[in-house]
């Protein structure tokens, strides 16, 4: 059995999805994956490699997700932000 040390490197070196965050928490965009056409209306909506995202509450199913980006509120489905990788989430102190 591996020790939690290890395992926590190895969580920390993959990319993350955005439908994974808790909330509260934040991180930045590593890539939108998705067909075409999601990535494009993604792109329109300022999500792009390198934004910050922040979670901030889940509906009470899970699902639609509410996220802050660029100082507006988008709501996403659970399965729109699963195709989108993050760093690392980081917890709002």
């Amino acid at each position: 059995m591996r020790g939690s040390g290890s395992e926590n490197s190895v969580a920390a070196s993959h990319p993350y999805r955005l439908s994974d965050y808790p909330e509260g928490a934040n991180g930045s965009i590593m890539k939108v994956g998705g067909d075409h056409e999601f990535r494009l209306r993604m792109i329109e909506m300022g999500l792009t490699e390198g934004i910050e995202i922040k979670v901030v509450k889940y509906a009470p199913l899970s699902d639609p997700i509410e996220c802050l980006v660029k100082g507006y509120h988008l709501s996403l489905r659970r399965e729109q932000a699963a195709k989108i990788l993050m760093n690392p989430p980081e917890k709002e102190s």
